[in-house]
């Protein structure tokens, strides 16, 4: 974001493999690759960010990229109300348009076309297939400054420029913002929603730290950043989502700070959260919590107990990986979503199948790798067959709960 070169290391979490890479049956005899995970922080801005990178390519064009919004539990009542929000307060007549920065298969898209021009941008091809299935048109590229103007070239300026936890998946954020501020009308806005350090560290968090996440932000470094293109913060909220998303509005025309801005930001500097001091302390947390994981799942297999994975969601392969967590612990992993099952997971090759068919052989634990949808999960289960032989849950986050 500052072009500083001096870094400091905040978590080296070892060799990881790339999460959203599952495995066909077909490619179980070959071995897969595996990277350094190393997190680290600007010394002159405070982004905590990988400063070593997989290229993007790699992650989101040479692979199957299986992870489609639409088959996430809840998504479109989290998008519901936020699509409300955008309608009310940014979209004045339907032919305003909405440009949103990986889109995926169109879920939030979906909830504006009734009130705008929609134009969906995401690198992964086929889950851009997917959204023009829906109706969603879709331009599968990675967006960029160029992109930006060839888009308003053919569609005109945006009102609205959206960004949901894609934005930490982009490296050269320059580029971004000079795309966003050639895209947006003078009186557009700007929203971004992604991962937020303040939620890692309050919640010692690091299920949010795989490949694919190049920077985690806070409000201090967007608005250093947004300054020097002439942007300007206005508006921000902490959200549920991903165990604390931070959501920003920004504006070329110099909107006055609202209330939750300002209460975010002095939160911020009360508690030094922007400090390598801080930084250091997130990092003694997420170690002790992995070592206590792995400490809980190997007194349970001493036991005697079985235990697979609910949820092959690329946020717990992180929890697996740094817990040496892995095929002599997992028998099995269940996912919802359809597009995941009948692979495997990487190195380990766990074999991810349906609810259904993990009612042949319940363990007697299900650890579950999704921990933001950890409640729902459980209300859900709650009058299973699991649930009534007695099975229990392993939220693997912070303390470790067993429910």
């Amino acid at each position: 974001m500052c072009d500083g070169r001096t870094f400091d290391t905040v978590a080296d979490l070892g060799k990881h493999p790339l999460v959203n890479s599952l495995v066909a049956k077909k490619d179980l005899a070959k071995k897969d690759p595996v990277f350094p995970l190393v997190v680290k922080q600007c010394r002159k801005c405070g982004l905590v960010q990988l400063v070593d990178i997989i290229h993007a390519e790699e992650i989101y064009k040479n692979v199957d990229y299986l992870y489609f919004s639409s088959d996430m539990p809840g998504l479109d009542k989290y998008f519901a109300p936020y699509a409300q929000d955008v309608k009310d307060r940014f979209i004045q007549n339907p032919s305003d348009l909405v440009v949103e920065i990986g889109s995926n298969d169109g879920i939030l898209l979906n909830l504006l076309k009734d009130g705008a021009r929609v134009l969906g941008v995401d690198p992964a091809t086929n889950v851009a297939l997917r959204a023009l299935k829906r109706g969603i048109p879709t331009v599968p590229l990675f967006f960029s400054e160029r992109l930006a103007g060839q888009i308003r070239n053919e569609w005109g300026q945006a009102k609205a420029v959206i960004g949901n936890n894609c934005i930490a998946h982009l490296n050269d954020l320059h580029d971004l913002i000079r795309g966003v501020d050639l895209l947006l009308a003078a009186d557009g806005v700007f929203i971004i929603e992604c991962n937020y350090w303040g939620g890692m560290v309050k919640n010692t968090n690091y299920s949010l730290i795989y490949h694919d996440h190049y920077s985690f932000f806070s409000v201090k470094v967007w608005r250093q950043f947004a300054a020097r293109y002439g942007l300007t913060v206005f508006d921000a909220v902490v959200t549920p989502a991903q165990g604390g998303s931070l959501r920003m509005f920004l504006c070329k025309d110099g909107r006055p700070a609202t209330d939750r801005l300002q209460a975010l930001i002095k939160e911020e500097a009360d508690t030094r959260l922007n400090a390598f001091a801080t930084s250091v302390r997130y990092n003694r947390n997420v170690q002790a919590s992995a070592k206590k994981l792995r400490k809980v799942v190997d007194g349970i297999k001493k036991a005697g107990k079985s235990i697979a994975g609910y949820g092959a969601a690329a946020k717990g392969f992180t929890i697996l990986t740094c817990s040496k967590i892995g095929a002599k612990h997992i028998d099995y992993f269940v996912d919802d979503s359809p597009a995941k099952q009948g692979w495997y997971t990487p190195v380990d090759h766990i074999p991810i199948i349906s609810r259904a068919e993990a009612e042949k052989r319940l363990p007697d634990y299900f650890i579950i790798l999704a921990p933001n949808y950890a409640d729902g999960i459980i209300a859900k289960e709650a009058d299973s067959l699991f649930r009534k032989q007695g099975g229990k849950f392993i939220v693997p986050v912070g303390s470790i709960d067993i429910r």
